[in-house]
């Protein structure tokens, strides 16, 4: 298929395209701006195939699929953060929602075969048991959810998916991912200071954080679920159509200060074992997500331990920042 990655110079983006272009798939980037020298490092080419866009834009995302005759859109462009979301809600909700309607709109007017939206854990409340499953209620009638204007950008948009696929016959699905991390990556969340400063004989410091936990999830496990998803058969209606894609395991900060000193002997990281409002405001979300649905659904499950990924991580970085000639 020829497939449109919104996002697609980002670091997920250039991620999935290297996936997506592995199996078989011609396909194109639709980002704001050129990717970074590590994206073209993982998908090389990228940014021959990138158009520049605006994804709130919809007359330029119609324009380039109708031109690229692009079969299906993955949407990975948006705006990401609990604190930045708070800082500016009006750009979550015109960027991410509004976003996402110009990428229906666009699969609408045009026919095309798949939309895959690549959601978030942040559109979870605490779940109903130790997992995070795809079952557990999505909104309260009390509460917030603890990841603020940016989580509930992200659960309009698989709202809206859901009405596409049933009133409008758009095959959607929702992939919900978290705590991404790997070679390129650009929000830290703990782990990317960790890793590139301990291969670059650097100290790293956090005052507070040790008891906060993630399920990180290794990129190149999560293109490989984008593949799956844009590969799956079309569904009808019914059908579940939002996905956990996970490690299924929370590593906390302080474990994984000691996974990176194991992986770089010498790593030099202190971590504080108390946690800020904020972190603790995190920390309701943060739970194991269940991947049974993928398993069932995708044929897909993780291939990377977190003590793999982060010395696959430590070695692409390496090689990176000292190249061999």
């Amino acid at each position: 298929m020829r497939v449109l990655v919104t996002g697609g110079a980002g670091f997920f983006g250039g991620y999935a395209i290297a996936a997506l272009e592995s199996a078989g798939h011609e396909c194109h980037a639709y980002d704001i701006a050129p990717p970074s020298y590590e994206m073209v490092a993982v998908a090389p080419g990228l940014a021959a195939r990138l158009v520049l866009g605006e994804i709130g834009d919809h007359q330029r995302l119609l324009a380039t699929c109708r031109d690229l005759k692009i079969d299906a859109i993955v949407h990975a462009a948006g705006l990401v953060g609990y604190e930045r979301s708070l800082e500016d809600p009006r750009a979550f909700y015109e960027t991410n929602v509004m976003g996402f309607v110009n990428v229906c709109e666009a699969a609408r007017e045009l026919d095309l075969k798949k939309v895959v939206l690549i959601s978030s854990n942040a559109v979870y409340h605490k779940g109903s048991g130790d997992n995070l499953a795809e079952t557990d209620l999505p909104f309260s009638t009390s509460r917030s959810i603890p990841a603020a204007h940016y989580g509930t950008s992200k659960m309009a948009c698989e709202a809206i998916g859901l009405v596409y696929a049933e009133f409008h016959g758009l095959d959607f699905l929702a992939l919900r991912v978290t705590a991404i991390y790997g070679f390129g990556m650009r929000n830290p969340v703990h782990i990317k200071p960790m890793v590139e400063n301990a291969v670059l004989g650097k100290p790293t410091r956090f005052e507070t954080g040790g008891p906060m936990k993630r399920d990180y999830t290794h990129v190149l496990d999560c293109a490989s679920a984008v593949v799956a998803a844009v590969e799956k058969p079309p569904q009808q209606i019914g059908a579940e159509r939002i996905i956990n894609v996970a490690a299924g395991k929370v590593t906390t900060c302080a474990e994984l200060a000691e996974i990176v000193r194991e992986v770089v002997p010498g790593a030099d990281i202190f971590v504080g074992d108390t946690l800020t409002p904020m972190e603790a405001e995190n920390l309701k979300m943060r739970a194991p997500m269940d991947i049974t649905l993928a398993r069932r659904e995708l044929g897909w499950a993780p291939r990377w331990s977190i003590e793999e990924g982060i010395r696959q991580y430590a070695e692409q970085f390496r090689d990176y920042a000292n190249p061999r000639y």
